[in-house]
């Protein structure tokens, strides 16, 4: 059947960056899957097909075996006429048609223009999003503890840290940091994740990704990586830092955002995967609100 797809679908690759910025920037999502750089990030674990219209684009993912279409990316006027060509191709192969990382309004359309689906929410996939001016400062009451640990950080390093902008002339270094970051870890989504670190840097201008790092003693103990989202909103897609260091996640976050962004009102920190350290940490910052995703099935399948 992915043969025969392949008439339909092409690969998405590197080569495709400009195409998939373009039309990611026809549609404005602010939902963190839909995003170039979180995209190039996961190319290895989540590999994409793209199929292309007059004035859309639709991405073809798969997961657990599943096959499944993400949000189209187009205008608002172009979404239906998008979702029916890629419904076309399922029904052509009589394939279930499978839409998923869709927020409210999107699955809304689709239910209504497909009336035999329906939509379910997952909160393990929720993004969580944060008003960038409390990143920036840890101001008020509910992130004193936070903010405890950056001002211990920036106390203990005084004169001994140092925060510059990252780049791909960067990469070495990098490398060296990831290859002791988790090395005891065998987890196989990290070392997926570290393949993708390094593509995004190989392709650093083409993604108009931005970073930065925190060096201690020289030494890279902390970087991230961030991307725009929206006009009002940026995505952190990548963030590793030394976690024997107390208050260096903190600075990380707070430096990179005093320096990148600064237009931004709001700052995506993705989801927790439905892992319960990773939602205690999250809502332990307090955001301003969670974007939820649905996923579509057919409505008399399980969802």
């Amino acid at each position: 059947m992915q043969q025969d797809l392949d008439h339909d679908f092409t690969q998405v690759d590197t080569h495709d960056i400009p195409l998939l910025k373009k039309y990611l920037a026809l549609a404005g999502y602010e939902e963190a899957n839909h995003n170039v750089v979180g995209f190039m990030t996961w190319l290895d674990a989540y590999p994409l097909w793209k199929l292309e219209g007059e004035n859309w684009l639709v991405l073809l993912g798969v997961h657990e075996g599943e096959l499944f279409i993400y949000m189209p990316l187009c205008r608002d006027d172009d979404f239906e006429n998008a979702i029916y060509a890629a419904k076309a191709v399922f029904d052509r192969y009589e394939m279930p048609f499978v839409c998923s990382c869709y927020n409210e309004a999107a699955a809304q359309r689709v239910v209504k223009s497909l009336p035999h689906t329906a939509a379910k929410a997952y909160r393990d996939a929720a993004d969580y999003v944060y008003r960038c001016d409390k990143m920036r400062t840890f101001s008020g009451k509910k992130l004193q503890k936070k903010r405890n640990h950056l001002n211990a950080f920036y106390k203990e390093y005084e004169g001994r840290w140092s925060y510059q902008p990252l780049n791909r002339k960067d990469t070495d270094e990098i490398i060296t940091f990831l290859a002791q970051w988790h090395h005891e870890d065998d987890d196989f989504m990290l070392a997926y994740e570290k393949l993708g670190i390094l593509r995004v840097l190989e392709n650093w201008e083409a993604l108009d990704a931005k970073g930065g790092i925190i060096r201690i003693d020289q030494r890279i103990e902390a970087f991230t990586i961030g991307s725009r989202l929206s006009s009002q909103m940026c995505q952190i897609n990548i963030e590793k830092a030394n976690e024997s260091i107390r208050g260096l996640y903190q600075a990380i976050c707070k430096e990179f955002l005093s320096h990148e962004f600064l237009d931004a009102t709001y700052v995506n920190r993705e989801d927790d995967m439905g892992l319960m350290p990773l939602r205690q940490a999250k809502e332990a910052y307090h955001p301003e609100y969670l974007i939820m995703k649905y996923r579509i099935g057919d409505n008399d399948a399980s969802n």
